[in-house]
């Protein structure tokens, strides 16, 4: 697997998620799958570990709200879909896929499905270091001043929150110099913004982008998931957007040297920006 753009070497999660170094998340995930005991040595006892591996990374996956309805208080919403080991053995048969049939799920393509308020969620999540509350917009019912009960209860993943903060630096570094959203910084206003970027492939056209992201990095009051059809790479224009609503939310209002992007917005223009 390579990166689909250059960048120094990623040898830590900070580098990666800076220059979004596919390779890396490739390796991590296979190390994930393929991990067998010293112990176990015959083909049968290493298919088996490698399907129970499997079964662990989704059960961890799936805690972060996916592959479910959240429950939020709109009509319509999606589940998405994340792979198990049972579908690959529906699909390839038993024991008959190995990591060169998944490994696409290490950056988040192949089979995985996500709607975009469930990409936000997990920015959430990773904001609030390992726990979320079920998505809502209605602020409070009747003279409560809250939400109700479903909306006010913690949610918790089976990733121990410590291991959260080792993921912020390297999602501040992507909007940093040289980091794959560096066009969307804002600390120009005082404004540290944490996030990932994605570049969606499309068999019918140009690439979708993609950005997920929450402000300020360290004491986060807003989470921004965008998704823009074939606007290609997503530092170009999902990530200029997401910091748009972020500097308009948090300062109400834009810094002259933006202003411009506004106007991309509304004529639709976002995939020209990094021209």
């Amino acid at each position: 697997m390579n990166c689909v753009h250059h960048h120094p070497r990623a040898r830590s999660l900070t580098q990666a998620l800076k220059y979004s170094c596919n390779p890396y998340f490739y390796r991590v995930l296979q190390t994930v799958v393929e991990q067998v005991p010293d112990s176990l040595a015959q083909p049968a006892d290493t298919c088996a570990v490698q399907r129970q591996n499997l079964m662990a990374w989704t059960r961890h996956v799936k805690s972060f709200g996916l592959d479910t309805l959240l429950g939020v208080d709109v009509p319509r919403e999606s589940p998405g879909f994340i792979p198990t080991a049972a579908y690959y053995d529906r699909r390839l048969g038993p024991c008959n896929w190995t990591y060169g049939n998944i490994y696409s799920l290490s950056v988040g393509q192949g089979e995985i499905n996500l709607t975009g308020l469930q990409t936000a969620n997990v920015l959430a999540t990773i904001a609030n270091r390992g726990y979320y509350y079920t998505p809502h917009f209605v602020r409070a019912v009747g003279s409560s001043g809250a939400p109700l009960p479903k909306f006010r209860e913690k949610h918790r993943t089976l990733v121990d929150s410590v291991h959260f903060a080792a993921l912020i630096p390297g999602m501040v570094a992507a909007l940093g110099r040289g980091g794959t959203a560096d066009l969307a910084s804002l600390t120009d206003v005082g404004i540290s913004v944490a996030g990932k970027t994605g570049t969606v492939q499309n068999d019918e056209g140009d690439d979708h982008a993609t950005f997920a992201g929450f402000a300020p990095a360290n004491q986060p009051k807003i989470v921004v998931a965008v998704y823009i059809e074939a606007a290609g790479y997503g530092g170009l224009s999902a990530a200029p957007c997401a910091a748009l609503i972020m500097e308009k939310y948090l300062r109400g209002k834009i810094a002259p040297k933006r202003k411009r992007w506004e106007g991309w917005l509304r004529c639709g223009n976002l995939a020209e920006q990094g021209h």
